[in-house]
């Protein structure tokens, strides 16, 4: 590829005439039988120096424009566990790339970020990591400058604490594991759910119970946690493993999905010894006028015709309907993108709106949604999306897609894969909780591996050499 003003350009991904002229050429014309309808252009390589490697999360926006996102691994120190970076917009064009903060467990930090942040009005920022302060992750804030060329200031908001330190300590009942993106209600309180911990359970998913929601409330300068929910998970249809973001709706209600659990326990993804089921659940919390919190399991997934385990959570759609995806099922079992629509009397109906059919479309869904203004859908999967089923240097496909799901008036969704990623210098394997709309329709995101491949100047020898790179941030523009 032919690198300008320090970025690389790609043309409109794979066209008809084959993945060897697609993986070399810089500029291709759109034409009929193309695989993709953007075109990329690289903002980042990762080579683990500064920067970390291993992108994941997806990126976000602050008021003034800059984007932000987290690398979960590396930062070429002792003990380094990830780093967030910023993106700034340059004058003519690109963007100047910062690290500003770096994760260290061995100081008390977090480590391994692997969500997207958010934004409080006075432009600070907050995310979770999945691991370390404690022993079961942390909620931090970093807080900008206050002068130019200044650095970003961490503090560590709260430390979900195992029963003891050391390995195989089981994690403690305020929660472990945070994932998926936070969560600001309208009085400046953050919520967020944690894989693990709450007390309880143990069992290949579960350990010390089957995870949280919890709520942060700064008060008198400290910020303490509340539990709102523990999830029980053998013997009970609220799920296990709360996993992806939370969306409140106009009611102040929120909502969310657990990957397993749910009263679903039928042969295709329930347990065979007949405990708890594992098929995943959407659930909501209604607030009462005494602070406590009531869940209810709303949805309990069974099956390939419903899909199961939504690891993505949920998001709300314009028409008020739950939207999120399931790794796997659908009539290819390859996963599916769900919606569920409260209807009067607590009740809900599920749809599936897309179903993955596998190498060519993507497969096993795991990443989140973002809505834009005209009510279409855009999101990543992972793996598939070429010939080849394993993602490897170069293959010229099956290292993910980028796709929009656009709403007919019928009723029906229709899918544009937006681009294939190649396994090359274009990034492979993206992640996001979900991806960042620019103002001129621009997609942002980032891919996990790809990007440069030289281990003589890249730390990313821990990764897999399927395909190896330390990831890229990309931006297509439709």
């Amino acid at each position: 590829m032919i690198k300008t003003s320090n970025e690389l350009y790609y043309g409109r991904c794979r066209t008809a005439v084959g993945k060897g002229l697609a993986v070399a050429a810089v500029t291709v014309v759109l034409v009929a039988g193309s695989r993709c309808a953007a075109q990329e252009t690289v903002l980042h390589t990762f080579i683990d120096k500064s920067d970390g490697y291993g992108p994941g999360g997806g990126l976000t926006f602050n008021a003034k424009g800059d984007l932000f996102g987290t690398a979960s691994f590396g930062r070429r120190t002792a003990s380094a566990d990830g780093t967030v970076f910023k993106l700034t917009p340059k004058t003519g064009g690109g963007f100047a790339f910062q690290t500003i903060h770096g994760f260290s467990q061995a100081t008390g930090d977090g480590g391994n970020p692997s969500s997207a942040v958010v934004f409080d009005s006075e432009g600070n920022l907050y995310g979770t990591t999945p691991n370390g302060g404690a022993g079961c992750g942390i909620v931090y804030e970093l807080s900008p400058p206050a002068t130019a060329g200044g650095e970003w200031t961490e503090t560590i908001l709260y430390e979900f604490n195992p029963q003891g330190m050391g390995i195989g300590i089981p994690p403690g009942n305020d929660g472990c594991n945070p994932s998926g993106r936070l969560i600001f209600d309208k009085a400046g309180d953050l919520f967020g759910g944690t894989f693990n911990g709450g007390g309880g359970l143990n069992n290949i998913f579960c350990a010390n119970g089957c995870g949280t929601t919890y709520k942060l409330h700064l008060a008198n300068g400290k910020w303490t946690e509340t539990i709102l929910h523990r999830f029980t998970g053998e013997g009970a249809p609220d799920g296990a493993n709360p996993s992806g973001g939370l969306a409140f709706d106009k009611a102040g209600n929120l909502w969310g999905a657990t990957a397993f659990g749910g009263a679903g326990n039928s042969s295709t993804c329930g347990d065979p010894n007949g405990g708890m089921g594992m098929c995943g659940t959407v659930f909501e919390l209604t607030p009462s006028t005494d602070g406590t919190w009531t869940e209810s399991t709303l949805y309990s997934f069974v099956d390939a015709s419903t899909g199961w385990n939504p690891f993505s959570g949920v998001i709300l759609d314009q028409a008020g309907d739950l939207v999120g995806t399931t790794e796997n099922g659908g009539s290819a079992l390859q996963g599916t993108v769900f919606a569920i629509t409260p209807e009067t009397g607590g009740q809900v109906t599920e749809r599936l709106i897309h179903e993955f059919s596998g190498e060519t479309d993507g497969t096993f869904p795991q990443s989140g949604l973002t809505l834009d203004a005209a009510g279409a859908l855009y999101g990543v999967v992972t793996f598939g999306g070429g010939t080849a089923f394993e993602c490897e240097e170069n293959s010229g496909g099956g290292c993910g897609i980028v796709y929009k799901l656009t709403p007919g008036s019928d009723g029906a969704w229709t899918e544009t894969k937006l681009y294939t990623f190649l396994g090359g210098t274009d990034g492979a394997l993206p992640e996001d909780d979900g991806i960042a709309l620019g103002p001129n329709g621009e997609i942002f995101g980032t891919a996990g591996a790809g990007g440069d491949f030289d281990r003589s100047k890249t730390g990313c020898s821990a990764f897999s050499n399927k395909p190896g790179g330390c990831g890229v941030v990309f931006d297509l523009k439709q």
